[in-house]
């Protein structure tokens, strides 16, 4: 059996050393020297920094707003199991969003362009709880996230 660990241990060794060789290549074929700017500036800028700051927003007011969801669930209230469930979709959404969007995705737009109707829909849900701080801050934030995905998708 050690043996068998030797054998898997040197292959491992072998195509980590065969991975960053090839990502080293790559770098140099690209023209890259990320140590250039002396003023820290990068040649990749954020397309999407607004888009993705709003759906982490968005992302942090539903998990407050989904937290008294669950709270109220807990003391058998049902009243706002739609919102709670508007809330998840809204959470999924904004989350795989933000992070495409961070990265530049060529598919961003795509993505935008569907969040902006789950943040819509959420928007409308949580609308019906005016009186409660998590609901309207989360209604809020949907509705600036879907104005940005607008922006976007456009």
């Amino acid at each position: 059996m050690e043996r068998r660990r030797f054998i898997a241990a040197g292959m491992m060794a072998g195509l980590a050393t065969s991975v960053a060789a090839r990502a080293e290549e790559a770098g140099h074929h690209h023209g890259h020297d990320h140590g250039a700017a002396a003023d820290g500036a990068h040649d990749h800028p954020p397309l999407y920094a607004a888009l993705s700051a709003a759906s982490a927003h968005c992302v942090e007011t539903g998990n407050n707003c989904m937290r008294h969801c669950f709270g109220m669930v807990a003391m058998k209230d049902t009243s706002m199991v739609s919102c709670m469930a508007s809330v998840h979709d809204l959470i999924a959404a904004c989350d795989a969003l933000q992070a495409i969007a961070a990265v530049n995705s060529p598919h961003t737009r795509v993505m935008a362009r569907a969040v902006a109707e789950v943040c819509t829909a959420c928007e409308t849900e949580c609308g019906k709880f005016p009186d409660i701080a998590e609901c309207r801050a989360c209604r809020d934030s949907c509705k600036a996230c879907a104005a940005e995905c607008r922006k976007i998708a456009a």
